[in-house]
């Protein structure tokens, strides 16, 4: 009765189709148990029925894989924060400040305005809560960074995190929903901090930073600083946009993320440290395995548990047991076991690009090891090491593919030349990193010696680096692609990588299929695009932005001539498949299909006797707009984000007063006219 030859892997997707389900229809607590209940007498019933029949039927398969999918949306559904009847939002009301208290549980990557961190509530109007938000300080030189731990009392109405006010961009808010936050504070005077709590962030934050001190105390320059703490604790916070993106260029973005790669270079390196313990016989493995399970969290622990590290830990943690009691496990066993294990204490994984990165490359280097182990162009075995190295590289980055193209719209052409030297030097920080570390605490003088080799080592992976990235024409960027072809890509490599281990009928007609439904769905996706009407006012805070979109071609519309290049704009000349753009000269008057569009700058001109379907006010124009829409009579009235936020209060409600429709951008986001 098993479902499949190795059963966890397709319970494992159900379970993970369960949880994708629960966010999409988002169940009661209730309902989801009573599914959950009703799927338990079904999987009873199968299994009775099963236990009775001589020629097994796929009734009980069919009952597990909907009982898998039903532990998905209900772990979802349990873990869901509001779902919780102590959730902090159920205790807000609009019209008394709320006192929140809580502790700071991690620091987050600043921008250039703001320190971020995630705060986890305690209680709200000393009533006890629970929940998270996302706490924002603007970045002042007399105000400390906070820790771990640090408790804060904050009188603040919790605001919504920021939406994307732009189509096609990419969703903060929706991001920060599956990191479980939902809300967010910004503190300036409203905020006293008062002690710290000694919870396992604390303990877990003052570990990482006696770590940092040890780092700093080697006088490295703040580059080299930043890339030893992302490498060595996972700490990314502060590496610089320029440094960052260097590192995206170049397509080893990974090796600042503690991953599956760091996680493997340190099991390599345990294997050999604790070879000894095996002649001891029962003993000597069990010590073993306690050793390296104690080794792998700690570093897991340090690395602050991010999806990566704990996938990558959860998935050699499988393999070390699986030495210890003389099993030679299947790898996919091991990736579907972690993972399962992964998404039932954290259903919010499933979301996380990390872990799905992760997973897709680990996934397609064991997946297609035995076509590029075979490929061994020389006798020597150090450039048979290299060819690995670099066909590993691409077929780690050809799993990763559709999701990066999906989620980064770029993709780095020189990928293979930068792991070559990249990996190795990584390899090589990442033992020495660890050993100064150590004698930091033994011997200081010792530390200072081998910390000049670490800081060498790490001043020329960042130069090599810089080289690879500075090829920018190597990396095509701003690639327009959607879930669609993301989904339709995977099959198309799932066909061809199957064709390629077996040529037959079958498997060439799948591969076929697969490259027309791509093809066909690409062709429909860009004729959707070429024939979509429309002009888009956007919410653009520097100047005034409209697009006119029509078949092909985008026209913007502004006073500033590099508009094109402006975010906004490249996110929707991305998301309408094209690269046909023009910019033109803000004007006072636009058509589209037969509506006037008549446009308000700060001269507040017009002619007296014009009408308008949409009148747009931007750059505050100085006007009675009450006479002026005595005058216009338009239909709608936009106000975009050039103008100030008083302008705009006192807008909306002279339009409330005369039943004229205003749109504010900065409150409802970018205005469509179709």
């Amino acid at each position: 009765m098993k479902v499949l030859k190795y059963p966890v892997i397709p319970l494992t997707f159900f379970v993970a189709a369960g949880i994708f389900s629960a966010d999409l229809i988002r169940p009661c607590i209730k309902a989801a148990l009573l599914f959950f209940a009703v799927n338990i007498v079904l999987l009873l019933a199968a299994y009775v029925i099963s236990k009775k029949q001589l020629l097994q039927k796929p009734w009980f398969t069919l009952a597990a894989l909907l009982f898998a999918l039903c532990i998905g949306l209900s772990a979802f559904t349990l873990a869901y924060p509001p779902n919780n009847p102590t959730h902090y939002a159920t205790m807000l009301n609009e019209q008394d400040i709320p006192i929140i208290k809580g502790y700071i549980s991690e620091r987050l990557k600043p921008n250039d305005y703001n320190e971020k961190y995630y705060f986890k509530i305690q209680s709200v109007d000393k009533k006890a809560a629970t929940g998270k938000l996302l706490v924002t300080v603007p970045k002042d030189s007399l105000r400390n960074i906070y820790n771990a731990g640090d408790i804060l009392y904050i009188a603040a109405t919790p605001q919504p995190v920021y939406v994307s006010m732009n189509p096609y961009q990419f969703s903060y808010a929706s991001y920060m929903e599956k990191q479980g936050v939902f809300h967010q504070v910004k503190l300036k005077d409203n905020f006293i901090q008062q002690g710290q709590v000694h919870n396992f962030d604390y303990y877990v934050g003052t570990l990482r930073n006696t770590l940092t001190e040890k780092l700093e105390q080697q006088h490295y320059s703040a580059q080299v600083t930043n890339v030893l703490k992302a490498l060595l604790l996972g700490q990314r916070q502060d590496i610089d946009n320029e440094l960052n993106q260097n590192y995206i260029d170049a397509g080893v973005i990974h090796i600042l993320a503690i991953s599956g790669l760091h996680i493997g270079i340190l099991f390599y390196i345990l294997n050999l440290l604790l070879k000894p313990l095996r002649y001891f016989r029962n003993q000597g493995k069990l010590l073993r395995l306690l050793a390296m399970l104690t080794v792998l969290w700690s570093f897991a622990i340090i690395a602050g548990l991010s999806a990566s590290v704990v996938r990558a830990v959860v998935m050699f943690s499988f393999v070390s047991i699986g030495q210890y009691i003389n099993r030679n496990t299947n790898t996919f066993n091991s990736l579907a076991v972690s993972m399962l294990v992964l998404l039932l204490a954290k259903p919010s994984f499933l979301f996380d690009a990390g872990f799905q990165l992760s997973y897709a490359a680990v996934f397609a280097i064991v997946w297609m090891q035995p076509l590029y182990s075979r490929i061994k162009p020389s006798k020597y075995k150090a450039i048979n090491y290299f060819t690995q190295l670099v066909a590993v590289s691409i077929v780690a980055q050809l799993g990763v593919l559709p999701l990066s193209l999906y989620y980064f719209n770029q993709f780095p052409l020189l990928f293979p030349l930068a792991n070559i030297v990249v990996i190795p030097l990584s390899t090589v920080l990442l033992i020495v990193g660890i050993a100064v570390i150590i004698l930091g605490f033994i011997r200081a003088d010792a530390a200072a010696l081998l910390g000049k080799v670490l800081g060498f080592i790490t001043e020329v992976m960042n130069s090599f680096i810089e080289w690879v990235a500075s090829f920018s024409t190597f990396t095509i960027k701003d690639i327009p692609f959607n879930l669609l072809l993301m989904v339709c890509m995977y099959i198309l490599i799932l066909c061809t990588v199957s064709w390629m281990f077996k040529k037959n009928y079958t498997r060439t007609v799948a591969l076929l299929a697969a490259v027309m439904v791509f093809q066909v769905s690409y062709i429909v996706i860009k004729w959707q695009a070429d024939n979509l009407d429309e002009t888009i006012i956007f919410h653009n805070l520097e100047h005034s932005l409209i697009a006119k979109k029509k078949g092909k071609a985008i026209t913007f519309f502004s006073p500033d001539s590099l508009a094109a290049s402006n975010r906004n704009a490249k996110s929707y000349t991305k998301g309408n498949f094209t690269d046909n753009t023009e910019v033109r000269p803000l004007e006072n008057l636009l058509w589209h299909n037969g509506k006037r569009i008549l446009i308000l700058d700060s001269t507040g001109a017009y002619t007296g006797n014009m009408r308008a379907d949409l009148l747009l006010l931007t750059q505050s124009p100085k006007i009675n707009l009450e006479r002026t829409l005595d005058s216009l009579k338009p239909a709608v009235v936009v106000a975009d984000a050039t103008n100030y936020k008083s302008y705009v209060s006192r807008w909306q409600v002279t339009c409330q007063k005369r039943k004229i429709p205003f749109h504010a951008t900065a409150e409802k986001g970018s205005y469509t006219i179709r």
